[in-house]
């Protein structure tokens, strides 16, 4: 007669608590080790998804148009990157908005201290809006501005000035590289702009103005954003075809954040894996564990074995009792090593200034490899109760 398996889980919490002290050495190492998979694996989910956050600020729908023609090589004067090839560059049926702009340092005069070395960039009024400028008092730089000398300024900048006894305010007159420049607005904190470009630092100038201050037409970078579930790769390709007919002696480079975004997921997956088998170390050793506590409970209760066998009870019987109490005794360490881990990565999380997210796919793989462990490492000591022969077990040899 088969035992239901109610009764055989019935009885190995029975067993379980009549060696209480075995039990708890054996279900602390599987809480531990259970508590770091889940730990390491939630903690490995949160960075990816931070660090692909940090990246996909910058716009995953956005791609930027550099000129990367050698120096040496001659150029007539229709080679360069200019503005106008941005008014073309929006009209492509994959653009949807184009914002060139140049950069160049200055140096910015502070109420006759040292003079502060400032990036002046030259921007159009589609830039602010490109990247989502906020604003903390003013307007930004708009399409009617033409090369009146106005100015907004970096937050870090209006930082300094205050600092050094100017009031960063609308209307106040600033000299940047012996030009006087009227602020019509000041930038919030941190906020996003072009790759590689600190905004905080920087002075934005209408570009009309920038290109005559530099005498010269060409602009540092293009940043276009592409239309509605247009890919980056159809854009880029049409981009280069423009060039090739507009330009063909210019070279170009497109870029984007996607494949940077797409490399840092792989990246992290593989960083999350190695927690994860790192994690699973300290398992295998709460593994060895248990099958340490259920040999010693096998070798206790030899008798047992014996009179249970006496009494009709098959070698299936005997192995299915010390499995269930193996599987038992990992699927508790699996729940409260769950409850460890989430807690222990909630914990990452906040140090770390991260968003917390709790993974329901690592608390059941967690739980699950716990009842895995259990059938693993309690089988031998479970087949080695199941193999004693009853005349000897109830001699006690």
């Amino acid at each position: 007669m088969t035992v239901p398996v109610t009764a055989e889980f019935r009885e190995a919490a029975r067993s379980l608590r009549a060696s209480a002290q075995r039990t708890l050495l054996a279900l602390t190492g599987v809480v531990v080790g259970i508590g770091a998979v889940i730990a390491l694996l939630t903690t490995g989910a949160i960075a990816k998804t931070e660090a692909v956050m940090q990246f996909q600020a910058l716009g995953t729908d956005m791609v930027s148009v550099v000129d990367v023609t050698p120096r040496g090589d001659p150029r007539s004067r229709h080679g360069l990157l200019e503005a106008s090839d941005a008014v073309r560059l929006a009209a492509l049926p994959t653009i949807s908005a184009a914002s060139p702009y140049t950069l160049d340092s200055v140096d910015l005069a502070a109420g006759g201290r040292r003079p502060l070395s400032v990036r002046r960039i030259g921007v159009t009024a589609a830039f602010a809006r490109m990247h989502g400028l906020e604003l903390s008092a003013g307007r930004p730089i708009s399409a009617f501005d033409g090369r009146r000398p106005f100015a907004v300024l970096g937050a870090g900048v209006a930082r300094s000035l205050a600092e050094r006894g100017i009031r960063p305010e609308v209307g106040t007159s600033i000299q940047i590289d012996g030009g006087i420049y009227v602020v019509v607005g000041v930038l919030a904190e941190a906020n996003a702009g072009p790759r590689g470009v600190r905004l905080d630092d920087s002075v934005l100038v209408p570009i009309a103005l920038a290109e005559r201050q530099l005498a010269t037409k060409e602009v540092q970078r293009i940043t276009l954003r592409t239309g509605p579930g247009v890919h980056y790769l159809a854009a880029t390709a049409e981009i280069e075809d423009h060039f090739a007919l507009a330009s063909p002696g210019m070279r170009i480079r497109v870029d984007s954040p996607v494949p940077i975004i797409e490399q840092m997921e792989a990246q992290m997956r593989l960083f999350t894996l190695l927690l994860g088998a790192v994690g699973g170390i300290a398992l295998v050793v709460g593994g060895f564990g248990v099958m340490n506590a259920m040999v010693a409970s096998v070798g206790e209760r030899r008798l047992e074995i014996g009179i249970r066998r006496a009494l009709g009870a098959r070698r299936g019987d005997i192995q299915r009792q010390f499995l269930a109490e193996a599987v038992l005794l990992c699927l508790v360490g699996g729940v409260l090593g769950a409850l460890l881990g989430v807690a222990a990565s909630a914990v990452i999380a906040v140090v770390a200034g991260w968003a917390w997210q709790w993974s329901p796919f690592a608390v059941a793989l967690g739980v699950g490899t716990a009842c895995a462990v259990g059938m693993f490492f309690g089988f031998h000591p479970a087949r080695q109760a199941a193999r004693l022969d009853p005349i000897a077990a109830m001699r006690g040899r």
